[in-house]
């Protein structure tokens, strides 16, 4: 059972959510290696978007422009989906079903955290996707997979 979704209010209420049970959390992984949320990570773990459709530049400016109020929810402009589970994301960094080396030809990041928040008739898997900075694992984007094939499985780090 996926933990509840986070309502979205506001953009500010969700970044300060954000702040309070991510980035100012201290979570470890099955292997012992803390999952680090950077403040920086929220625009792109929601995937803003300007009003030319790309992700901001300077994401320091853009978190300063969230607390302000310039800038608000805006329909098309971030992911509904991933905006409203991040509070999926503890559950797949401290307890994930398996842990593999990204995939993704063209994605950032090392290791893939895979967690099946469905039933094996019906999945829901969610994946992590970190960086690996010595025993920490900075968290960097997260999205939903309809299924996990054989050849993302043959890169399984954990479990053993």
């Amino acid at each position: 059972m996926p933990p509840l979704l986070i309502p979205l209010t506001s953009i500010q209420d969700l970044l300060e959510w954000y702040r309070l049970n991510l980035c100012n959390r201290h979570l470890t992984d099955p292997r012992d290696y803390r999952v680090r949320f950077k403040l920086t990570s929220f625009v792109h773990l929601i995937q803003m978007k300007t009003r030319f459709g790309n992700e901001p530049k300077n994401k320091e400016m853009s978190l300063e422009q969230i607390r302000s109020g310039k800038i608000r929810f805006v329909k098309g402009r971030y992911d509904e989906q991933r905006a409203s589970e991040l509070s999926w994301a503890v559950e797949i960094a401290t307890n994930p079903d398996r842990i593999c080396r990204n995939w993704q030809a063209l994605g950032s990041g090392d290791e893939a955290y895979i967690r099946n928040f469905g039933i094996q008739e019906h999945p829901k898997y969610r994946v992590l996707i970190c960086k690996v900075i010595g025993t920490v694992r900075e968290a960097w984007t997260i999205f939903p997979r309809e299924r996990i094939g054989e050849r993302e499985l043959a890169s399984q780090i954990w479990p053993p």
